[in-house]
């Protein structure tokens, strides 16, 4: 709880102030211990990175830590935390450029960027609440003090447990320019599948396409995550509802728009096993399909959102089941 608040006391900024890449955080503007950190061939390296889908790092994922990550020609080298000088090979992952079979970004250092090897579907950036705390500098004197109070309200709002009322002008001091915003699919990874019982070997890569995601930021943040997924030639739709804690945590998964529906388990291995978390697909399937999903907002104003989705989806048509459908989509705000 004390961290939620410093972050939200120190996420200050206004609309008026972002301006646009300048905003981002880099490796020199906030302590970082390894700021020379530097692999063979890199040509960039970005700091304060959050990162999904990386697996075994998957531990970098969150706030738990600083999170750095090396580029060259634009495709992910390394991933390790920061803080720490020696970190191990588990908690700093390498990758060779062959390994990537398809890869993304805004163009921005550090903004977003997105890819895929044969088994992983990754993306990392700096969120818009740390982008936000950067541009707070910028805020003219005039605005602090419907600033300071929009802020004492918020935090009153969690300690109390009760939804904040909202005032004319706070848009100016939230990541949300507005209380429902729809987000269209920019890009996505090329879905993979793997496990499953049945069937004649792995389903073949499939394609994601028309994803949405209309979002109700106030009260609450919570909605719906739609898209189409090719499933052994059948395009199929899939519908998600996700909600977030604050303006500083993850998109996730949950069961229901409703909001007292339970998060999906996230333990992907229970998941695959049973269908114990609820988040399962209403379809009548003999072997329960299942989804859980985990996003997060990056550009100012939470202009683009990522999320990375995990699907467990029969073929019906040659008697497959349980097969794990993975992949990355990447949305923006219309």
């Amino acid at each position: 709880m004390k961290r939620l608040i410093l972050l939200m006391l120190l996420s200050t900024g206004a609309g008026a102030a972002l301006a646009g890449q300048e905003s981002i955080s880099t490796c020199t503007e906030y302590k970082v211990p390894v700021v020379r950190w530097s692999p063979q061939g890199t040509d960039t390296v970005v700091c304060h990175q959050t990162v999904v889908g990386a697996w075994l790092d998957q531990a970098l994922t969150g706030n738990n830590g600083e999170k750095m990550a090396a580029f060259s020609k634009n495709l992910l080298t390394a991933i390790r935390p920061g803080d720490n000088a020696t970190p191990g090979p588990l908690s700093a992952p390498v990758y060779k450029a062959s390994e990537w079979l398809e890869s993304g970004s805004t163009g921005v250092p550090g903004e977003l960027w997105w890819g895929r090897t044969e088994h992983q579907h990754i993306f990392l950036g700096q969120e818009s609440h740390l982008r936000l705390a950067k541009s707070s500098r910028l805020v003219p004197p005039s605005v602090w003090p419907a600033m300071q109070d929009f802020y004492m309200r918020r935090t009153m709002s969690i300690v109390q447990k009760q939804p904040m009322v909202l005032k004319p002008g706070d848009e100016r001091f939230r990541i949300f320019p507005r209380e429902r915003i729809s987000y269209e699919q920019h890009a996505a990874t090329t879905a993979t599948f793997d496990d499953g019982l049945g069937g004649d070997g792995l389903i073949v890569p499939g394609k994601v396409s028309n994803a949405r995601l209309e979002l109700l930021t106030h009260p609450g943040i919570k909605g719906v995550l739609r898209f189409d997924l090719v499933i052994d030639g059948e395009n199929r739709q899939f519908t998600i509802p996700v909600r977030a804690a604050s303006e500083q945590e993850h998109l996730r998964a949950t069961q229901s728009t409703d909001d007292k529906a339970k998060e999906c388990n996230g333990s992907w291995r229970n998941m695959i096993v049973t269908a114990t978390s609820g988040c399962t697909i209403s379809n009548g399937a003999q072997f329960t399909e299942m989804y859980d999903a985990t996003g997060a907002f990056f550009g100012d104003r939470a202009s683009l959102a990522a999320v990375h989705f995990r699907l467990r989806v029969n073929s019906p048509p040659r008697n497959r089941t349980g097969a794990t459908a993975t992949g990355v989509i990447v949305l923006k705000a219309k």
